[in-house]
């Protein structure tokens, strides 16, 4: 998993520190000009559904890594932010077991690319 990081990383352009929206649990990517920021969370709880949901709805991709969660939460977590998602007319795609990748409108996903022509569970 961890070439898949350094894929989206080398793509988008690490930031450093932290932005607004973003907090001590995930790292905010800069992209180049013209292209969408991505955010990577890792979050402990449900309760970071809805500030996950704000920084989609505020125009951010987000990388969510649910890895070590509670099975019933991980799946709360995917299902709140999946209809936040399709609400904003956004987009979801798996790209590892317990990570999933938020788009906004307009972004479009190539899991391929980043997985390296592999596609997750292949």
């Amino acid at each position: 998993m961890p070439d898949l990081w350094k894929k989206v990383r080398s793509l988008v352009g690490k930031r450093q520190g932290t932005a607004a929206g973003a907090d001590e649990g995930g790292d905010v990517l800069d992209p180049p000009p013209g292209e969408v920021r991505v955010a990577v969370r890792r979050p402990a709880s449900f309760a970071e559904a809805e500030p996950i949901a704000a920084q989609i709805k505020e125009g951010q991709a987000v990388v969510v890594n649910l890895e070590g969660l509670p099975l019933a939460t991980a799946q709360r977590l995917v299902d709140y932010l999946s209809g936040a998602t399709y609400a904003l007319d956004g987009n979801l795609k798996k790209v590892g077991a317990s990570i999933f990748l938020f788009t906004p409108p307009g972004v479009n996903i190539h899991v391929r690319d980043l997985m390296g022509g592999q596609l997750p569970g292949n």
